[in-house]
């Protein structure tokens, strides 16, 4: 249990502050303030001693330097009776409580105010003292919101609640850290903001934030209708996933997921092969190609679907001229750029963060381990089919032959039905499944899936391996006489 002595308040949020002061003060707690905070709680009548009293060191900068001290830090961190004498060689004390809430960064953004002004709201002290009391949580106890205050028990915060506490701080200073990145890191790239009609669905407001280092040109359409926050992602998505080719490739991609994709020596035919794979969801969807579209190609693009957007580094002036009978599709070029090697997004208030899954899989070791051994050019499918299996919601599951995608299940709770959807969409286009790849985005759970892709007659199975059954869905491949290859590396896209 921890018993609260002395606490240190600094917040920008006066929000419940009286009240929580007026706790402390009836438990005889001893409060040291900063800035405004100590200026507002001596209006109101608390004995406050001031942090630059307590360290004898003056505010400095504007305010900029007031916490960063030995002496509060050292009160923070310090751990009972182990610190104890250093603590008082330093002439600190023990600081059992801090209550700190951050500058608001993300409203001064928001306001659209200067530099200058949104720079001065980046919390430094406050993040300091937050993450050093959350790390010492087994002898300090810190609060960072208001709706923290009215549950603290001054007397006795137990050790499983102080860790509680610590918990949320990381969090909070985890989003407010990913804000401030996402924001300098669109400052220096001079992001545009684009208004979009509407975002998912059409109660929806949305944005576009792009700049000139974007994967796709969005805002130089060389045609076509405004562009939506649906066709911005499927555009992503599309690009992303032909951008995995070196062999001139097509991608068509709907609702995020590609539903055709296929690489040739020559572009039509990629198109035509992709195209192949499921004409049913094609339609309305959004192509991409990893290289120039020649008229030909466009041609039989128009004549045989309908189509959102177009994505290609380059278009030939002929089939520039001929899109111009459809009007209002998008056509947008992309751009030889690197992929970033970051990804972020924000989920109900929540942000994430994380590398980008750039694995090369052309350099990628297979691991065969069945008694049966892939031929070079089954090699070269199982790694084409990976490839795409990368890029659809998991659970994926990627049937292919001849550098051409078979059928596709994507976005199940369980892997052996997206199995059985690839295996279906295959049959429905009376496509020929025998002797295909089948590559999976993580490991099978179970033999249900190895049993199911045998008896379609899949031939040759790529997947990452790593499950605790992986021994049993190995022999079920021996078993059926198939080949399985490992990749040590999961694809999981959710």
């Amino acid at each position: 249990m921890i018993k609260i002595k002395t606490a240190l308040i600094s917040v920008f949020d006066k929000t419940g502050i009286l009240d929580l002061a007026e706790k402390l003060a009836s438990n005889n707690v001893e409060i040291i303030s900063s800035g405004g905070t100590a200026k507002y709680l001596k209006e109101n009548g608390f004995d406050v001693t001031e942090v630059s009293d307590y360290t004898a060191s003056p505010e400095v900068f504007d305010g900029r330097v007031k916490t960063l001290h030995p002496k509060i830090h050292a009160g923070i961190l310090a751990r009972g009776q182990k610190d104890s004498v250093e603590l008082k060689m330093l002439g600190a004390k023990k600081i059992d409580l801090v209550v700190v809430n951050l500058y608001p960064f993300s409203e001064e953004v928001a306001k659209n105010s200067s530099d200058e002004e949104i720079i001065e709201k980046i919390d430094i002290g406050g993040p300091a003292m937050l993450r050093a009391a959350a790390k010492n949580f087994q002898h300090t106890v810190v609060l960072c919101s208001p709706e923290q205050y009215d549950g603290l028990k001054v007397d006795s915060v137990s050790l499983e609640q102080s860790k509680e506490y610590a918990g949320y701080v990381f969090s909070q200073t985890h989003e407010y850290d990913l804000t401030i990145a996402e924001w300098l890191s669109a400052h220096n790239k001079q992001l545009i903001t684009k208004e979009l009609r509407y975002g998912e669905n059409p109660h929806q407001e949305a944005k576009l934030l792009t700049d000139d280092e974007a994967p796709i040109d969005f805002l130089n359409p060389l045609q076509g209708k405004e562009i939506s926050y649906n066709n911005v992602a499927d555009s992503i998505a599309s690009w992303a996933c032909v951008s995995e080719f070196e062999e001139p490739s097509i991608c068509i991609v709907k609702h995020t997921n590609p539903c055709g994709v296929a690489s040739d020596e020559k572009i039509l035919e990629a198109y035509r092969k992709a195209f192949k794979t499921d004409p049913t969801s094609a339609f309305g969807g959004v192509i991409a190609s990893n290289i120039e579209l020649d008229e030909s190609t466009v041609e039989e693009m128009l004549n045989n679907q309908f189509i959102e957007v177009l994505i290609a580094p380059n278009y030939s002036t002929k089939a520039l001229e001929m899109l111009k009978s459809k009007p209002n599709i998008r056509v947008l070029r992309s751009r030889n750029v690197p992929i970033d090697v970051h990804e972020s997004k924000h989920l109900y208030g929540v942000g994430l963060m994380q590398s980008t899954d750039i694995y090369d899989l052309n350099e990628i070791k297979l691991d065969v381990v069945t008694n049966n051994m892939p031929k070079d050019s089954e090699k070269e499918d199982l790694i084409f089919a990976m490839k795409v299996a990368k890029h659809v919601k998991s659970n994926a599951i990627v049937l292919a032959k001849n550098k051409m995608t078979l059928g596709i299940g994507a976005g199940q709770m369980s892997r052996v039905v997206s199995t059985k959807i690839a295996f279906m969409k295959a049959e429905e286009e009376g496509l020929n499944v025998e002797d295909c790849v089948l590559a999976s985005d993580a490991f099978f759970p179970f033999r249900d899936n190895i049993d199911l892709a045998a008896e379609k007659g899949a031939k040759h199975i790529i997947q990452p391996g790593g499950s605790v059954k992986d021994n049993e869905v190995i022999s079920a491949a021996n078993e059926h006489k198939l080949t399985m290859a490992l990749t040590g590396v999961r694809h999981f896209k959710h």
